[in-house]
């Protein structure tokens, strides 16, 4: 496999932290429907369990990383390692289905140099892990029309090597690292002319994980880099709004009602009536999205006046 020429090899790239139950699945998935030669890196980032051994068993190549617990620099370290012309990002929860890879390939030889897939929801998840599925992937799901997009999650995510490494990378400084380490590199690459596309036919899995705690706590997560790395590219939709970050902060808690109304209404509108028994779930991730939205700003403020990208209407 590694013999083949770099020009037909991809690289699927996994960060992964302890998804010993998991990752052997997402790795067999992978390699089974491989149409062209392909390389999966695991990038074990830490684990205490046995996500390595586990991953190897299935037939992936493992880096193992230490303890950083950083996705951005496990993306990062991956991708120097990798030898393939196409890397393809893909999250250690997120399972592929059939056709996954191919959907992929073809909108890659289309001249997409970077290609979004969708996020479907599994059968049989846990009521709370379902209401994480509905807070989170409402511009990422099967049912959406592809097209171009100002931004894509790299938990499925394929980019062209040289574009991918005509930028700085995944950011890998807390608390971006963990929450928005993408936008940076992909405004840098839109910048150069490269375009992302949703493909909704490429699509993997979430298993995202149960419990109204960890649904909020990614929420909050989420939310303590919104400012700071939205503020600083144009990756993002909206971006406009992000550059008068006093009004942001001012608004952030009458936005949480409005972004339960506006998932809620996207979820409708695909036909996703259960959406409607999550509603209090979605606005309480939202009002802890606000919540870390104002504390996480304020901490980039704080660093210094003079910090790299503050935008000029703060000052």
């Amino acid at each position: 496999m590694n013999a083949s020429p770099a020009s037909e090899l991809v690289s699927v790239i996994i960060p992964a932290r302890n998804e010993a139950h998991r990752i052997g699945a997402t790795v067999r998935a992978v390699l089974t429907q491989a149409t062209r030669p392909v390389e999966v890196l695991v990038a074990d980032d830490g684990s205490s369990d046995a996500t390595s051994e586990e991953a190897e068993k299935a037939g992936a190549r493992v880096l193992a990383l230490g303890g950083r617990g950083n996705p951005g620099a496990a993306r990062n370290s991956a991708a120097r390692a990798a030898k393939g012309s196409i890397l393809l990002f893909l999250d250690a929860d997120c399972v592929p289905r059939p056709d996954w890879l191919g959907a992929h390939l073809r909108a890659q030889q289309s001249g997409m140099s970077i290609v979004g897939g969708a996020m479907a929801l599994p059968l049989h998840l846990p009521w709370t892990a379902r209401a994480d599925y509905y807070a989170s992937a409402y511009h990422v799901h099967p049912e959406r029309k592809p097209g171009l997009v100002p931004n894509h999650s790299p938990a499925n995510l394929s980019v062209e090597r040289a574009v991918f490494g005509g930028t700085q990378g995944f950011t890998e400084r807390f608390p971006v690292a963990d929450g928005h380490e993408e936008l940076a590199w992909q405004s840098e690459a839109g910048r150069s002319g490269a375009r992302i596309y949703f493909e909704p036919a490429a699509v993997v899995e979430h298993w995202n994980r149960g419990g109204v705690g960890n649904l909020l706590r990614r929420s909050y997560r989420w939310g303590l880099s919104a400012l700071e790395s939205k503020a600083t590219n144009d990756a993002s939709r909206l971006s406009a709004w992000y550059r008068i970050p006093l009004l942001g902060i001012f608004l952030a808690y009458p936005l949480a009602m409005a972004e339960t109304l506006y998932i809620t209404g996207t979820w409708l509108g695909a036909g996703k009536w259960e959406v409607i028994q999550f509603v209090p779930l979605i606005l309480a991730s939202r009002v802890a999205y606000a919540s870390a939205f104002i504390v996480g700003g304020f901490a980039w403020y704080l660093r210094g006046k003079d910090s790299p990208g503050r935008p000029p209407r703060w000052r």
